[in-house]
């Protein structure tokens, strides 16, 4: 029978086993900054690279600040299905959505894109019993864990701009682990709404 699973609010409490959520909002550590006319929260991220501590076997990297431009996913009656999730075994990875395409005036309350992630299992792969999403919006980015399993991005609706900060060294299977999963359906209703908007590049 195919998992099914429904849609979470993103939060920084609920995300804490996963990584980091990246806003201003709910922070407890705001100063002011830049003569009074600015709010800052320091180490809003834990940004690491575990290639230093694990030995010779392990080649070392370089941070990688790009940009991913993120086509909408395709859906169906208000439903996401993922099929496969990644991890990044010795780097943490930020993800800032930067401009979501053919909006005005967008609301940041609206949520663009999903954070779909998983625990690790006794076999070293995702456990689906653990799978869960959650609904970011655009005022929110992301930090995972080094070796978190999440899915590759997905957005609905629109395509959204990230800019994206990953410790890489060329190697696949040291930068990016793939597992194909059995199909999980996640239910965007309750936070999408009864239908997301229809995909547009």
């Amino acid at each position: 029978m195919t998992r099914q699973i429904v849609v979470e609010p993103l939060t920084i409490e609920a995300f804490q086993p996963y990584g980091d959520v990246i806003q201003l909002e709910g922070q407890r550590n705001i100063i002011t900054a830049n003569q009074g006319t600015a709010r800052r929260v320091n180490h809003v991220a834990r940004l690491v690279n575990l290639r230093e501590a694990s030995g010779p076997a392990v080649q070392n990297a370089r941070p990688n600040m790009c940009i991913f431009s993120s086509a909408p996913r395709p859906t169906a009656d208000g439903r996401f299905t993922v099929g496969l999730l990644e991890r990044h075994p010795f780097s943490s990875q930020v993800f800032l959505p930067i401009h979501q395409r053919g909006v005005r005036d967008a609301d940041p309350d609206t949520p663009c894109y999903l954070v779909i992630v998983a625990e690790n299992g006794p076999d070293d792969k995702p456990d689906l019993a653990t799978i869960r999403a959650f609904a970011a919006t655009p005022t929110q980015g992301v930090n995972y864990k080094a070796n978190s399993w999440h899915s590759p991005m997905v957005v609905i609706g629109r395509r959204v701009d990230f800019a994206v900060l990953v410790w890489e060294n060329g190697v696949p299977l040291q930068d990016c682990e793939e597992a194909p999963i059995s199909p999980v359906v996640v239910d965007l209703r309750p936070s999408f709404g009864p239908a997301p908007a229809a995909s547009k590049l």
